[in-house]
């Protein structure tokens, strides 16, 4: 009996110490620059400093607090638990918003993980947070670390700020490379655009249809009619695309019969 109560204890110790021990792994919550703990330098400074400029303006105008985390490895835990605890041990974002995320990548790993509070997850939803992960695989592969980091924080970013109803600084939209809304001044650029396109591809059929009709009748010439044609019809027939197809007649179709050849399919 007092060996299975000896066995029980010695049990409970090792699991309390390894539990205490796994609990160590997390880094201390940095007391300055909360918005970026980059533990295993993947963060240039230039990013860094983009990062932290944007993570103290969410900060500042709406409470929420977007944290990128750098570590070297898991130490064999799962991301999704790791994370978890990091974002809840922190306490990341406002108390009452519950609106923080978590950005979390483990480099010797090869994992990253968002996480997000309860107060924006109708803002970064789970296929959004994603697509951002998936966005950063690429330069990631490429060793490209920073600039991966940096693009996914502005995407993420400018969720937040959707979300609160303001507009993302530009700094944000030129990092994340997100789509912006058409104006009526990009509407008539491509209208103006597409009739420039029309007009120079007309005038160049027009030069090519009138040299090939010139071509005709010089060849007319020279060959005492053996070779060309006086007729702009049958010149400008070969020569232009609006011309093609014209003397076939009115319309209709030209009397051809089915050899029974073809395939079927939908879907």
């Amino acid at each position: 009996m007092r060996g299975r109560l000896a066995s029980s204890v010695f049990l409970i110790a090792v699991l309390l110490l390894a539990c205490s021990v796994w609990a160590s792994d997390i880094p201390s919550a940095p007391k300055t620059n909360i918005y970026l703990a980059d533990n295993a330098k993947m963060v240039g400074e230039e990013d860094g400093k983009e990062i932290l400029g944007i993570g103290q303006d969410l900060d500042k105008r709406f409470k929420a607090q977007l944290v990128v985390v750098t570590v070297n490895t898991l130490g064999g835990e799962d991301i999704e638990s790791y994370a978890n605890r990091l974002f809840r041990a922190w306490g990341i974002g406002d108390a009452k918003k519950n609106n923080g995320v978590l950005l979390l990548i483990a480099k010797d790993d090869r994992k990253f993980r968002i996480e997000v509070g309860y107060g924006l997850e109708g803002a970064i939803t789970d296929g959004y947070a994603g697509e951002v992960l998936d966005g950063m695989k690429e330069p990631f592969k490429a060793g490209e670390y920073s600039a991966g980091i940096l693009k996914a924080y502005m995407k993420l970013a400018g969720k937040i700020y959707d979300e609160y109803g303001e507009a993302a600084p530009e700094s944000v939209k030129v990092a994340a490379d997100v789509d912006k809304k058409w104006t009526l001044k990009d509407w008539l650029i491509a209208a103006v655009a597409i009739l420039v396109a029309t007009v120079v591809i007309i005038v160049f059929e027009f030069i090519k249809c009138t040299a090939f009709y010139i071509l005709n009748v010089l060849l007319y010439v020279i060959s005492f009619g053996h070779f060309g044609s006086l007729k702009v019809k049958d010149s400008y027939q070969s020569a232009c695309f609006w011309r093609r197809g014209f003397g076939r007649g009115s319309g209709g179709f030209g009397g051809g019969s089915s050899g029974g050849g073809g395939s079927s399919g939908g879907w």
